[in-house]
């Protein structure tokens, strides 16, 4: 089994990186490497696309140094690899009759070429042209009023004429008005408090108090609605018909390890193996050293189980799996065991 890293260039140029290979015991001379994404099962492509079928690309430039071969690798390689972080790759090294392979560990940062910035483009606009203003025009007199001797005659006439006598007012009027409004008063007061039917406001019954049992039930749902559990439930997994979106929700939920592989078994028992094996590999590569231990069980020979999503055992993917486990809990004896046997 061969150890195969991928770092950053000595630059730091995006989209190159160093590429060194331990434990390959041939030469370099028609070197060819082809790429699995372990997920999916697909292989890397001439053009960066992914494919069912393997493809092998020549791997010039490789030299030796003791026991490990050493050479620089272009975006070809660097871009398809590092679009996704999350995916584990097992790189398959042939030349002259010889072939082996290993899981890819990347290691530091490595950027894909697309990372290489440009300064944006001045996207301001045009300042807006200048117009005049057009000057106000001067204001046209008015011509004065002109006195006519009709207009004269007219006004002579208006103050000259009689200004109309006052009617006298009807004394009586006052009292007639006050004596309506007082019966009127009197009349609305009798019919108010004599003749007006008597009702009585019913008094609203005060709620049944909700059964224990109800008030239970409902903490214990909005229990389970706060801590995120509903959202990686089988029962959620049961009613999502998309993979994708159904682990997005999950792990946006932040579930428990144990929920984690509850909803793993779920999903086994479904076969929606997309499920399955986006949640180990994601929950696992984020440092979750239970999901990493289970996932390598499942590729483990020594515990490998027929008729689940994985189709075979690997040993090497074991070994990848248990080393991410104790990467995280150095003190995990059983992952310490198993590695220690996987390895040669």
């Amino acid at each position: 089994m061969l150890r195969i890293e991928l770092t950053a260039a000595a630059g730091g140029q995006p989209g190159h990186g160093e590429l060194t290979v331990h434990g390959w015991p041939g030469g370099t001379e028609g070197l060819e490497l082809s790429v699995l994404r372990n997920q999916d099962s697909l292989y890397l492509e001439a053009g960066g696309g992914w494919d069912s079928l393997p493809v092998w690309h020549a791997l010039d430039g490789l030299e030796r140094r003791d026991e490990a071969l050493f050479g620089a690798v272009g975006p070809w390689l660097v871009d398809p690899l590092v679009r996704d972080p999350k995916m584990v790759y097992r790189l398959q090294l042939r030349a002259a009759g010889q072939s082996d392979g290993g899981v890819l560990r990347i290691v530091g940062n490595l950027l894909s070429s697309p990372a290489v910035g440009h300064p944006p483009p001045d996207e301001r606009p045009p300042a807006p042209p200048v117009v005049a203003e057009p000057e106000p025009e001067p204001p046209v007199a008015e011509p004065a009023p002109v006195d006519s001797p009709l207009v004269a005659e007219r006004d002579e006439e208006f103050r000259a004429a009689p200004a109309p006598k006052p009617r006298q007012s009807v004394r009586w009027l006052p009292f007639v008005v006050g004596l309506a409004l007082l019966l009127g008063v009197g009349l609305a007061g009798y019919w108010y408090f004599v003749l007006r039917p008597q009702t009585q406001t019913p008094v609203a019954a005060a709620p049944a108090p909700a059964p224990v049992a109800t008030l239970a039930a409902a903490a214990a749902a909005a229990a389970a609605v706060a801590g995120g559990a509903g959202a990686c439930a089988a029962s959620a997994l049961a009613e999502s018909g998309d993979d994708l979106t159904f682990i997005q929700a999950c792990l946006k939920s932040s579930p428990t390890s144990a929920q984690v592989l509850e909803t793993i078994a779920a999903a086994k028992q479904a076969k929606r193996c997309g499920v399955v094996q986006r949640l180990y590999a994601h929950k696992a590569q984020a440092g979750d050293a239970a999901i990493a231990l289970a996932y390598a069980r499942e590729y483990d020979p020594q515990s490998f189980a027929v008729g689940g999503c994985v189709e075979s055992a690997d040993a090497e993917t074991a070994a990848y799996w248990y080393e991410i486990a104790l990467a995280n809990d150095a003190g995990n004896a059983d992952a310490k065991k198993r590695l220690e046997a996987l390895k040669p």
